[in-house]
This record gives structure tokens, C-alpha cells and sequence, in this order.
């Protein structure tokens, strides 16, 4: 430590950037921890040091293994290690890659994902999947923070960790850009510029990428079923950075591509929501979904797959909008009631920004501290 009297808090995560889930939630535990009065330096292979610095951290950079491959993780592990033992933080949050007698953030199940999205096993050498397993068989740390339920079940099981030990905290959004007011500035312009006439219903899927995790071919498919319910009323929205050709050769086939917009990634994504009808994530598997949490909070009607980790938020009020994936016809018959009431549209839209601002990053930056604060009386009992 330096001759600041703050103790030390170190966060090992191998990239840091604001477009990640991962990096968001790094820099929302720097402001955490900066507020109960550590000092914070942030590990990684990669990183914006103004960015890190914005939130109140020091970026310390180590030097990443050339290659791919599992050896890359391990080296990034054995690096910070050498660091803790040089500099002794009081506390040590791993994102998954490093282990820590402290916490660890893991924001994705490997194993689980593969069996959701390919019905198979992972490969033994998978680089995520063996640091996972390297750090989870071993279980030196006091907690394990999860995105979800179901991720934490899935550690219970496979990995035999006590359930006492699993917190499950669900990622935030941020209330002043994600509102219905907000949402709504432009709304007619937005739908005009995505070939949205004014009695035309839009309905989107909106992610990072990975349309495969995502089953934007069950999108797709469940879109054929709705323009044959509704022929020419509705448009269909894609967005995420990824190969979509072999996406849109589906919507050819089945006679609905003119009806599709594709579109990459963009900042100002609250638009996007208010200028939807139904926002639908028909994911395979989405260890949680900020995207679906950032719609509801602009009042748009959401459906999500049960393999979405935010639809724990759904299920005991509203499980009408929890479907099964694959179920095509199933998600265009309830979209289709949806679309034929404007009132419960409105209504559904207004109750599901009132159950998101619950999960706002204020109150899940209030939860996060009770954790720290936790970790940190048991580390000194």
C-alpha cells in the first residue's frame, strides 16, 4: 500500500471498457467502494485509463499472454496474484478470472450456455470454461455474486457450492437516461426512419450481438407467424453487432424480409425502446439482460424467454410474458393479444417502468455497498 491510510481495494477484470456489462459493473463497484472509503485500483490486460480514472480508480495494466487459449486467463490469474502479494489489497473482487479470497463477479455459465445454445458439452480445453472450473472447484472465496438465479442454481449444482455462499445481484440501469419521457422525444421520427408507418406495430430484439445466443432465428420464425395473423401491420427490429446473413436468408424464406430492419449497435438505444410496441429477447440462454430491464424502465411492454435471466423479475406478477424459446407459435399468439390492446399495452408499459425503477443502479448501488460492507466485518471477525 502507499501512505494513503485508505485501505486498498483491488478489482481484477481482464478488459475494461464502458460498451461491456462487465466493465459497467466494475466501474459501478469502484464508485461502491470509493464510498466506503477505499482506495481502487483496477487490474486489467486492457482498459481506458480515462475512463477508469472518471469513476475515481487507478488502472494498472498487466501484460497479456500473445496467444489465445486458456493459458491466457491462467497467466492473467498468476499476474494478479503476483500484484496482491506486492501490494496486499484488503480486498480482492475477481470478475471471474482470477481467484480471490474475497469475492467473486461471474457474469456468464459457460457450461449451462453450451447446453442451452448447441446441446452439448464444452470441449475440456475451453479457455472461459477451465479458469471457471479452475476457481470454482476450488472455492477459496467467502462469496460468489451471480447475475441470476438460475446461474446460481447452476453452481449449486455442478460446482456443489452451498447456497449461502451465492448472492444473487442483478445488474442496474441507469433512470435518467432509461424513462418513458425520455424514451418517447423523436418517437415519430424514429419509427419513420425505420419504415415504421404510423399504424404499423414494431417489434424488436435489442442486443450486443451474438444473434445465436439471442435465437434471433426463433425471432425470425415467430415473425413469419405474426405477419401471417396481421399481413403487412407489423415491422420487425434487429439490432446487435454480428453476422446476420444467414438471419435475414431465413426471413427471405419465409417471405418477410422486406418487413425486417437490421441495424448495429448504437449510443442513445432508449429510442429504440420508446419507439417499440413489444421489445422481445427470445434468448437461448442471457445470464441476465440489462437490455430487457433498460426497456421496461421506458415503458415498453417486454417479452423475454425463461432462459433470460431477467424474467425472475416477470415471472411471479406476469408470467404471461415468459415463454418457452422455441415455442414460435406461442410467443406470436401472446404477441398478438398484446398488439390488439392499446389499453393494456399502455397500462402493461407503465406498471413494468414502475417495477424496473426498483432496480435502478441507486438501489442496486445500496445493495452492492451492504455487500462490501459484509465482506469486510468478515474479514476482520
Amino acid at each position: 500500500m502507499t501512505g494513503n491510510k485508505r485501505p486498498l481495494a483491488a478489482i481484477a477484470i481482464r478488459q475494461v471498457e464502458k460498451s461491456t456489462g462487465a466493465s459497467r459493473n466494475a466501474l459501478e463497484q469502484t464508485v461502491a467502494l470509493i464510498a466506503l472509503g477505499y482506495q481502487v485500483v483496477i487490474i486489467a490486460e486492457r482498459g481506458n485509463s480515462a475512463l477508469v480514472e472518471r469513476s475515481g480508480a487507478r488502472l494498472v495494466k498487466t501484460w497479456r499472454w500473445p496467444f489465445k487459449g486458456a493459458r491466457r486467463r491462467f497467466w492473467f490469474n498468476h499476474r494478479v496474484q503476483a500484484w496482491s502479494k506486492r501490494h496486499a489489497p484488503a480486498l480482492l473482487v475477481s470478475h471471474g478470472d482470477v481467484e480471490t479470497p474475497d469475492v467473486v463477479y461471474l457474469h456468464n455459465c459457460v457450461h449451462l450456455a453450451s447446453k442451452a445454445i448447441n446441446g452439448c458439452k464444452l470441449p475440456g480445453n475451453h479457455e472461459v470454461a477451465a479458469i471457471h472450473d479452475h476457481i470454482l472447484q476450488r472455492q477459496r472465496f467467502r462469496r460468489i455474486a451471480v447475475n441470476s438465479r438460475m446461474m446460481g442454481n447452476d453452481l449449486i449444482t455442478r460446482y456443489d457450492i452451498a447456497p449461502d455462499r451465492i448472492d444473487i445481484s442483478y445488474p442496474g440501469y441507469d433512470p435518467e437516461q432509461f424513462n418513458p419521457q425520455n424514451a418517447r422525444i423523436g418517437r415519430d421520427g424514429v419509427r419513420q426512419s425505420l419504415g415504421a408507418a404510423s399504424d404499423d406495430f414494431l417489434i424488436g430484439v435489442v442486443t450486443s450481438g451474438n444473434f445465436k445466443k439471442r435465437n434471433v432465428e426463433g425471432f425470425v420464425k415467430l415473425a413469419a407467424e405474426l405477419d401471417k395473423a396481421l399481413p403487412g401491420r407489423c415491422r420487425f427490429l434487429v439490432v446487435g453487432k454480428d453476422d446476420a446473413s444467414s438471419f435475414q436468408q431465413l426471413a427471405q424464406k419465409l417471405g418477410i424480409a422486406e418487413r425486417f430492419v437490421w441495424r448495429s449497435t448504437i449510443n442513445k438505444v432508449e429510442g429504440l425502446y420508446g419507439a417499440l410496441d413489444i421489445f422481445m429477447l427470445p434468448a437461448h440462454i442471457e445470464e441476465f439482460g440489462r437490455v430487457a430491464l433498460e426497456a421496461m424502465a421506458c415503458g415498453t411492454p417486454v417479452m423475454l424467454s425463461s432462459g433470460v435471466g431477467c424474467a425472475e423479475l416477470l415471472e411471479g406478477r406476469y408470467p404471461e410474458l415468459v415463454l418457452d424459446a422455441m415455442d414460435s407459435r406461442e410467443w406470436a399468439r401472446r404477441a398478438l393479444q398484446l398488439l390488439d390492446d392499446h389499453d393494456r399495452r399502455v397500462m402493461l408499459g407503465n406498471e413494468l417502468s414502475i417495477l424496473a425503477s426498483h432496480y435502478s443502479h441507486d438501489q442496486q448501488q445500496k445493495k452492492l455497498m451492504d455487500e462490501f460492507k459484509s465482506l469486510r466485518k468478515a474479514s476482520t471477525e
